[in-house]
């Protein structure tokens, strides 16, 4: 769905994900550190070992949290996924999409995993906030 959205838009996509052949999802890795797309989906299947100096943004449709225990983050899956932006001595940012109360309160126990604020963008300000957001990451 997030695809076929940001394609209508007209956003060139690659998207990735575990129930791919393995063949597929090096296609798909290989298109994507060529330039062909400059927006990567996927889930967590390339979470560990994807080293690509041109990341810059990653943006979290959902938190990870333990599999059988919803109410608590993957901290190690939250790292990894956030250490995608801004490798290699460059900026990046990441934007973390919370869509009620429960992801507020998954953030929170990320926040006091690292013992780090993050920054908080709401949805109904204004584009200026966005783009503040990405001017102090170095990405504007």
């Amino acid at each position: 769905m997030l695809h076929d959205a940001l394609v209508n838009y007209g956003y060139p996509v690659t998207t990735i994900h575990g129930a791919m052949s393995q063949k597929d999802r090096d296609k798909i890795v290989k298109e994507f550190k060529d330039g062909l797309t400059h927006v990567l989906i996927s889930t967590d299947v390339i979470a560990r070992g994807f080293d690509q100096s041109q990341v810059n943004l990653v943006v979290n449709y959902d938190l990870p949290v333990v599999y059988n225990n919803p109410t608590q983050p993957d901290n190690e899956v939250y790292l990894h996924r956030i250490g995608r932006a801004g490798r290699f001595g460059r900026k990046g940012a990441v934007f973390n999409l919370l869509c009620g109360e429960k992801d507020e309160k998954i953030m929170e126990k990320i926040e006091r995993h690292f013992d780090h604020y993050v920054a908080e963008v709401r949805s109904w300000t204004s584009n200026e906030d966005f783009e503040d957001a990405l001017k102090k990451a170095g990405l504007m």
